[in-house]
């Protein structure tokens, strides 16, 4: 069985999420006939870059043959290089105008595979095409940089994705229905932070635990660290006379089998939310600009919160903290310290 993010992958541009810009430029060049021998597709992960490459690969051909793909994070050495070089130097076949080459994770590829690739890529054989996708330009010689043409792809807007969320319910639940909150997808769409392959495959997983969309299902389903315990940690830190009952709260996280790296950085996720929602003064424009999810509990306790400067310094601290411990060989003890140590300065 395809997966949803298999199943669901745009056939057309127009199915393409965001991305308007990139999108107007390769339909012109397609019907031009201006398209470059050499782009670069660059941008977050899951935002549609090879899903365009191959739309654009089955422009070109009039929706005959398959490009070629290969995956330069498993393969990026010389002899890879001379292998993409091989292929784009043979014919062409089942009808196929052109040799459309993809390669992802492109900046996977060693130095010396971007070299041999030099020649090939200023002085392209004829009808040959190559589309480099990459989540990390920075990491490709700048000689190869100055010979493609480079498309910036965006983080998907959340709206989009929960759009794209929704009707893939939609379609799914045709024969049994699927019943959701729609706090629960726009929970779902915030945690892919503009991917959408991520957000289809939290859907996935979600689905696979209940067929009944809540933010609760949802946190279990995705193992996130409950809204609770941020709000619980942060209400025993405004009140510091009782510290034993914060580190009792802090083991029971730990204990639940948490990633506790990853739990910093979500709570340090959920206190940069708060100071957010603080500067704003509007919980309703709040939500516009925060990760959380809009469950009547956490509107509650927003509303309720208004010590800015508490929410600066803990924000800071804890900051610090996730950079103090990225090596850290024993989490528990160090955020757990580092957590116990805040005070708030006068």
């Amino acid at each position: 069985m395809k997966s949803l993010a298999v199943k669901y992958r745009p056939k057309v541009f127009e199915d393409v999420l965001g991305q308007s810009a990139v999108k107007i430029i390769l339909k012109q060049q397609l019907e031009s006939g201006t398209l470059p021998s050499a782009m670069l597709f660059c941008g977050p992960s899951g935002d549609g870059k090879t899903t365009t490459a191959r739309i654009v690969a089955n422009v070109l051909n009039k929706g005959k043959g398959l490009p070629i793909e290969m995956d330069a994070a498993s393969h990026n050495g010389v002899e890879d290089a001379k292998d993409i070089i091989r292929m784009a130097s043979s014919q062409a076949i089942d009808g196929a105008l052109y040799k459309v080459i993809i390669v992802d994770e492109c900046h996977s590829l060693s130095n010396a595979a971007w070299q041999s690739l030099l020649k090939t890529i200023e002085e392209p054989p004829a009808r040959a095409k190559f589309i480099f996708c990459t989540t990390d330009p920075q990491k490709i010689p700048a000689t190869i940089l100055s010979r493609v043409q480079r498309f910036q792809f965006q983080k998907v807007s959340t709206k989009d994705i929960i759009s794209r969320l929704e009707a893939i319910i939609a379609s799914e639940g045709e024969e049994s229905p699927i019943e959701y909150d729609k706090s629960a997808i726009q929970f779902i769409a915030k945690l892919a932070d503009g991917g959408v392959r991520l957000a289809i495959q939290y859907l996935e997983k979600c689905l696979a635990y209940d067929n009944n969309i809540t933010t609760e299902n949802v946190v279990k389903a995705l193992n996130v660290t409950n809204y609770e315990d941020y709000i619980g940690i942060t209400n025993l830190l405004l009140d510091p006379s009782d510290r034993a009952s914060l580190v009792m709260r802090l083991d029971e996280i730990y204990a639940s089998g948490v990633d506790f790296k990853q739990f910093l950085k979500q709570y340090v996720s959920f206190i940069l939310d708060v100071n957010k929602t603080l500067i704003l003064d509007d919980l309703n424009e709040a939500f516009k600009y925060i990760n959380l999810p809009r469950t009547k509990e956490i509107e509650q306790w927003l509303s309720a919160q208004d010590n800015l400067d508490f929410y600066n310094q803990l924000l800071r601290h804890l900051v610090k903290l996730d950079a103090d411990v990225k090596y850290s060989q024993n989490p528990y003890v160090d955020i757990t310290a580092g957590i116990l140590l805040f005070e708030v300065r006068e």
